[in-house]
């Protein structure tokens, strides 16, 4: 196949106003594998909010700086607005159903999950995640029907673990994952 015939192949123009256009775009942009992550953050009160995301990207190595992006549709936009800091716990392949579950709108998140929160972190982070990242709020920006949160990451840790992928609407993982010393020391 030329790269000519990849260009015309993928050619399509959006409407916004049309669901099946929309419909489309969404899984189109599906084909796209990513990370899955949950962002926790804790209100003034003490009450924790969590939700899982796949967009994440990290922006600077310095200063350290992460976006997430939350739809401005999210019953909890307005309090990660306003939240001084948050916190990104990136799932293992193993944690499918804690994504299912920071994905469902009104469950009862932190009740029957594992998760710590220790006193110099902004948020509780999930037990046994590969990665968590502590971040304080940088910068906000509304940003077409999504607010972009920028995070500057104040402490971070991370494990060897597989992670947890989403693809076409899935959960999956990675076969093939391996520590990247054991790849160099193959």
């Amino acid at each position: 196949m030329k790269h000519t015939e990849v260009l015309v192949m993928c050619h399509s123009t959006i409407n916004t106003t049309n669901p099946t256009d929309t419909k489309q775009y969404r899984s189109t942009l599906g084909r796209y594998p990513t990370g899955v992550a949950v962002v926790t953050m804790q209100h003034e009160s003490g009450h924790y909010t969590g939700m899982t995301i796949n967009s994440f990207c990290s922006l600077s190595l310095s200063p350290a700086l992460v976006s997430i992006c939350i739809d401005d549709r999210s019953p909890n936009y307005s309090s990660y607005y306003h939240c001084k800091g948050f916190t990104l716990s990136f799932l293992s392949a193993d944690q499918a159903a804690i994504a299912t579950l920071f994905a469902t709108r009104g469950a009862d998140k932190f009740s029957n999950i594992d998760y710590s929160h220790p006193e110099n972190q902004f948020a509780p982070a999930i037990t046994d995640a590969i990665a968590i990242l502590d971040c304080e709020t940088y910068r906000r920006m509304p940003v077409g029907d999504h607010l972009m949160l920028v995070g500057k990451v104040r402490h971070f840790q991370h494990s060897d673990q597989a992670p947890l992928v989403f693809e076409q609407g899935r959960f999956t993982g990675i076969t093939d994952h391996q520590n990247p010393a054991q790849q160099t020391a193959a």
